[in-house]
């Protein structure tokens, strides 16, 4: 009896040690997924921080490109001052018209060349004036 009480406790234990071997294996296996996942994962990780950093250094080279254009526009509105207020060509050739000359209008009607003349003769347009402020 001890020889069967023995073998049983024996054939018990030797099922118990494969039992521990096999949740052994099955937990190794799990384990191995895993890290074979968080492998993957990290390459994936990585192309994107390298798709990152490409995009990042692109971002910083056209930032770069347009701060040497704006710097090149600024420079050389600095080296072309602006004329003075009040000599733009429009109002300059408006201030002082000495080259018309508009015939008197109420005595010379009878005077032919006189009528001709003013209907030929023409005042500059309003447009662009200082002077003259449009009735709204």
């Amino acid at each position: 009896m001890a020889k069967t009480l023995n073998a049983q406790q024996t054939a018990t234990a030797q099922d118990e040690a494969k039992k521990q071997r096999k949740k052994q294996a099955k937990r190794e296996a799990k384990l191995m997924l895993e890290l074979g996942e968080a492998r993957k994962d990290l390459q994936r990780a990585e192309q994107k921080f390298s798709k990152a950093q490409s995009n990042l250094e692109a971002s910083r080279s056209r930032l770069h490109e347009i701060e040497e254009q704006l710097a090149q526009i600024r420079n050389r509105h600095t080296e072309q001052p602006e004329p003075p207020v009040g000599t733009t060509p429009v109002e300059q050739s408006y201030e002082h018209p000495e080259e018309i000359r508009v015939p008197d209008q109420g005595e010379s009607y009878t005077d032919r060349e006189a009528v001709e003349e003013l209907h030929q003769s023409s005042l500059p347009p309003v447009e662009g004036r200082s002077d003259i402020v449009p009735k709204l």
